[in-house]
């Protein structure tokens, strides 16, 4: 077997262990990363890209007042007790410095700080790009060092100890096995929201027989929470998944169990089994929308547009991140031929074919529009602000049907404040150190029971260049 000699091994080329692995070299390290996938950039690089921040230049710009003891306060009201209020409170005294300044530094130009639920602010600071420009940008430096070398399509099998200290791995990429040995070895692997049995078995809902989507990144299998386990590592809060109730069933993927998230829709009008509105459809969050769409019948609803929402309906799914006409063709094929969505010219007809009550389904939607075209600040129905909405009253119509995605795993590998694995039994894993959404984004429960928007690639990233300098 093949031996490569390094002085830290990174497993996982995504946000957290590109920074890890920079932060490392900076200290004189010679670094290693491998990657199961074939290109650096993970799950965030087809992310939103959006963080959470405190107290930035963007904020004070459009006259935002915020800190991070105001951002901290939201934070835990959403996370609940089971929040890690050490590592959350790190994270926001760092966000402006560590992260912000940083992705500025490296090329990242921001669009603004936006409002998001459980925010009493607006923080949510938006990259131009999203996350495939954020990564680029971080990718296009660790490719300049020379003491970090890459390699793709390459998965760790096995981690190797000494005396109970963890001394390198053992991975099988393009030219068979290698022994991969090093002082310490980095887990910056992502989540396990594409993998059907580490979320069946971790999703309540899931457990109870509920519909659950997979909707992590094509990467987040769960591979390094089982190098953990075997070696005895902590797994914490790892029933806390973090839903998004806006995606439909990719069709084309193996038993149906992949979703597709969908963007550039929130205008529409969600509809259940019944034919009526249960839900304020501005609320669409992994605390507010999802719970909504799982307490319905079949744990599904429909997700009403018309043809001027279809034109600028995106899929955040790396099949369909083609730039220009060929991402627009394949959305079009999507809304044309999938068996989860429906399109006809008036109500009448797509309540048929969707299965709900017509007469329900067509006084909703005509009430719906009425408040809309009469400009009333909000719905009389659930209290959905209307301010800006158009009716949707240009057919054909679709109807999408909707199940909650498994998106991102709140929970993970315990760790202490150096990102150092922490066993069952309380002691330290010499060696061997987690990073990222494998850590829960940092600590293993950064974010506790639920999370704000923003608190993933955020964290994820701090907790990477938190890892870096020690490893």
């Amino acid at each position: 077997m093949a031996v490569v000699a390094a002085d830290v091994v990174v497993v996982g080329a995504g946000v957290a262990g590109v920074v890890a692995a920079m932060e490392a070299t900076a200290r004189g390290a010679h670094v290693v990363v491998i990657d199961a996938s074939d290109q650096i950039g993970g799950t965030a690089r087809f992310s939103g890209g959006g963080m959470c921040i405190a107290g930035s230049p963007v904020q004070a710009a459009h006259g935002i007042s915020d800190s991070p003891e105001k951002a901290l306060e939201d934070w835990m009201a959403v996370g609940g007790p089971l929040a890690d209020l050490a590592w959350a409170q790190r994270y926001l005294e760092a966000s402006v410095p560590e992260v912000f300044d940083y992705l500025t530094a490296a090329g990242v130009r921001w669009l603004g700080a936006r409002p998001q639920e459980g925010n009493r602010v607006p923080r949510w600071h938006a990259p131009a790009g999203a996350g495939r420009a954020v990564l680029d940008l971080l990718a296009a430096q660790a490719l300049r060092c020379e003491r970090i070398s890459f390699r793709p399509r390459t998965l760790a099998t096995e981690l190797m100890l000494t005396g109970g200290a963890v001394t390198g791995l053992v991975a099988r990429g393009p030219d068979g096995e290698a022994e991969y040995r090093a002082r310490s070895v980095l887990l910056a692997t992502g989540g396990f929201c594409s993998d059907a049995e580490w979320t069946g078995e971790h999703s309540p809902f899931a457990r109870a027989g509920k519909r659950v989507l997979l909707a992590g990144g094509a990467g987040a299998l769960g591979q390094g929470h089982r190098l953990a386990r075997d070696v005895s590592a902590d797994l914490v809060n790892m029933n806390a998944i973090w839903m998004y109730p806006y995606a439909t069933v990719d069709d084309k993927s193996d038993g149906e169990t992949r979703g597709l998230v969908l963007r550039g829709n929130d205008d529409d009008v969600w509809i259940n089994a019944d034919g009526r509105r249960f839900h304020n459809e501005a609320l669409r969050g992994g605390a507010s929308g999802a719970p909504a769409v799982l307490a319905q019948h079949g744990a599904t609803c429909w997700s009403v547009i018309d043809a001027r929402i279809a034109s600028s309906l995106t899929v955040w799914d790396g099949s369909y991140r083609a730039d220009g006409d060929a991402a627009r063709q394949k959305i079009d094929t999507l809304l044309a031929d999938s068996p989860y969505i429906n399109s006809a010219p008036d109500w009448t007809t797509l309540a048929a074919r969707i299965g709900v009550n017509a007469g329900q389904f067509d006084a909703t939607m005509r009430e719906h529009n009425r408040a809309r075209r009469l400009g009333r600040a909000v719905d009389p129905d659930f209290g959905r602000p209307l301010a800006g909405l158009k009716p949707i009253d240009e057919p054909p119509y679709y109807a999408i049907q909707f199940f909650a995605a498994a998106r991102k795993s709140l929970g993970g590998v315990r760790t202490d404040e150096n990102c150092q694995v922490v066993r069952t039994s309380g002691e330290r894993v010499p060696g061997l150190f987690a990073a990222g959404e494998v850590a829960g984004m940092a600590g293993g429960h950064i974010n506790g029971q639920a999370a704000l928007e923003g608190t993933m690639l955020g964290p994820s990233l701090f907790s990477g260049r938190v890892a870096g300098r020690v490893v």
